[in-house]
């Protein structure tokens, strides 16, 4: 059903049984206009020496040409206007359609006006209508004023009839196959490229009509290349570039600029086993390229060297988005052929257990999982960009449920220990669908334990196998292991070998342990002759790019969680050891962050309301 033809349905309802209703079209004759009185579709009055008719439900609205809500009809008793408009005076307010006689002609007003006397200006306010002669004014004519004739799919194009000239008393726009639309000036947008047609109808006083035509023309919005080539700019590639803030995740950091120093934290001392300056020369990117052309979009593929091409076609194919896909540009360019060997920030394998396990492949076979949208990478402080990019970061600061006091040892009636006990999701109670290893993307996990004597790290290593990067922002990692009691929960990392350091894409962590009573342990590890817990972690990012928060088809990511107890005295068999990390895989999770959601449900059903530093 058509707005119009709704609003007139509704208004003969409200119509029936308003007592202050106006009478109706039928009248002999109808009453002058009352700002108080309501009119429904089909009502009319007399103003200004003409009869209107209300084409909804109104109150309060003033007849005007301007006003879509009223249709002029005809002079009242099928005159001239009864005894006409009044005389303009200077220290009078008009509008657009408010009509005034002056010099004996009468004119009408074709916008807001105080003080500027018709016939002044052919270029001022006033339009005469009806000349002092009597001649009828100037003759009844259409004119169309676009805004733009040339417009892309959703652009608006405002068209305006008020050039129009004579005695109009309505305006009518018909638009491709649209329903036509009343009033002066109406905005259209087209969701098609196309040509299409418009056309204006204005009706005089009289009932005789003028038409007059134009032709919109609709373009495509820019398109990214179907094919990259070494010639494809920035710009071809992603024409927002700039508000991806793509230029600044470039060059703030450049390859041979960032490994000299910088990161945050502990972690600003240790280092990857291929520096980003030795890749930059290894895959021959043009730094002096990046920085004289990114700025303008200029910089072409070509220059981001050997790698970058390749896989930003690779991932386009696979269904990245184009946004995601140049928000990576910076690390593509970067990032090998071949499986980079993991690097650790704890003690590392040289002081480990012999005993491992996995790779154990994600057992409920998931689907690859393409994150859309990304967030923006601003890079600045506006503090809408920034709640964006870091919106995981900053909800544990604004959010009282959030604390740092790990009171949640023995929290029994989290949802994770039924996780843990019946291999279901925590916050939709569906069976998660494998026999051990699981995650909502495809992915690989291993096992390993760190450490000696009173500080050791269970070590969860994973691999991305799936066909396209996925960022790691608000992933939630759960699994069984050693009881740590809840001692030196802050000591952990995140390892990642597609950032400068370690120091740069550090997240922070909320993290809980829930320290296992034998009734809480799942049956097949109630015979690990140790304490056991339920462990449970969100990475929450902040500052770097999210070109340091990926995973990238092929390559590792790690997590380092401390156990601030002596593991070589409660596991002292390499059964026991086998036992562990066989457990520690067997158990884990990995749910990924979709729709920019923050796994919020995920969260609250775990209350895993507990922020650790970096």
């Amino acid at each position: 059903m058509r707005r119009r033809t709704y609003l007139r349905s509704v208004s003969s309802l409200l119509g029936a049984s308003a007592a202050a209703s106006a009478a109706s079209a039928a009248s002999d004759t109808p009453p002058e206009w009352d700002a108080d009185t309501v009119y429904t579709g089909g009502d009319r009055v007399v103003y200004e020496g003409y009869v209107w008719e209300a084409e909804w439900w109104t109150k309060g609205d003033e007849p005007t040409i301007a006003a879509n809500v009223w249709t002029r009809i005809e002079p009242v008793d099928g005159g001239s206007g009864g005894d006409g408009p009044p005389a303009w005076s200077p220290d009078a307010t008009y509008t657009e359609g408010d009509r005034v006689t002056h010099d004996e002609s009468v004119w009408e007003a074709k916008w807001w006006t105080r003080g500027d006397e018709p016939g002044a200006s052919e270029w001022g306010p006033w339009k005469l209508v009806e000349d002092g002669g009597g001649g009828g004014g100037e003759e009844l004519a259409a004119a169309i004023d676009a805004s733009a004739t040339t417009v892309t799919v959703g652009e608006s194009v405002t068209l305006d009839g008020s050039g129009s000239t004579g005695d109009v008393a309505s305006y009518q726009w018909a638009v491709g196959d649209r329903e036509p639309v009343t009033g002066v000036e109406t905005a259209v947008t087209f969701d098609d490229p196309g040509e299409y047609a418009v056309t204006l109808t204005v009706t005089g006083a009289d009932g005789a009509t003028a038409s007059a035509e134009t032709t919109l023309t609709v373009e495509p919005e820019d398109q990214p290349p179907d094919e990259l080539t070494p010639e494809t700019t920035i710009a071809e590639f992603l024409p927002n570039y700039q508000e991806r803030h793509i230029p600044d995740v470039f060059l703030d950091f450049m390859p041979d600029e960032v490994d000299s120093g910088g990161g945050h934290g502990g972690h600003a001392t240790a280092a990857v086993a291929w520096p980003d300056d030795e890749k930059a020369a290894d895959f021959a990117v043009d730094l002096d390229a990046i920085r004289n052309n990114v700025e303008d979009g200029s910089l072409q593929f070509g220059s981001l060297g050997t790698q970058a091409l390749d896989w930003a076609s690779e991932f386009r194919a696979a269904g990245l988005p184009d946004h995601a896909v140049a928000q990576l540009l910076p690390r593509l360019m970067l990032l090998p052929d071949e499986r980079e060997a993991p690097t650790f920030q704890g003690p590392g394998r040289d002081a480990a257990w012999d005993e491992t396990a996995g790779p154990v492949a994600a057992s409920n076979d998931p689907s690859a999982l393409v994150q859309d949208p990304w967030p923006t990478d601003a890079r600045g402080e506006d503090d809408e960009e920034v709640a964006e990019r870091d919106r995981v970061y900053f909800q544990a600061q604004d959010d009282p449920a959030w604390s740092d006091d790990f009171e949640y040892l023995d929290n029994y009636d989290s949802a994770l220990l039924e996780t843990l006990q019946e291999n279901t999701h925590p916050a939709t109670g569906e069976p998660l669908g494998g026999d051990s290893f699981t995650a909502n993307a495809p992915m690989e996990v291993s096992t390993e334990v760190h450490g000696s004597d009173w500080f050791w790290y269970q070590v969860l290593l994973f691999e991305n196998t799936g066909p396209v990067p996925y960022h790691l922002d608000g992933a939630v990692v759960w699994w069984l292991g050693p009881a740590n009691f809840g001692k030196t929960m802050s000591a952990g990392a995140y390892n990642n070998e597609q950032r400068p350091k370690p120091g740069y894409g550090h997240p922070q962590r909320d993290i809980v342990e829930i320290t296992l009573p034998d009734e809480h342990v799942p049956d097949e590890y109630a015979d690990v002759d140790s304490t056991l817990s339920a462990y449970a972690v969100r990475l929450a990012y902040h500052d770097s790019p999210y070109n340091m928060r990926t995973a990238y088809p092929g390559q590792y990511w790690s997590l380092e969680i401390s156990v601030g107890e002596p593991l070589h005295q409660k596991f002292d068999t390499a059964e026991q050891r086998q036992q562990v990390v066989d457990m520690i895989a067997d158990t884990a999770h990995v749910e990924l962050e979709t729709d920019m959601d923050l796994n919020d449900d995920v969260v609250d059903a775990i209350e895993l309301y507990n922020r650790v530093g970096n």
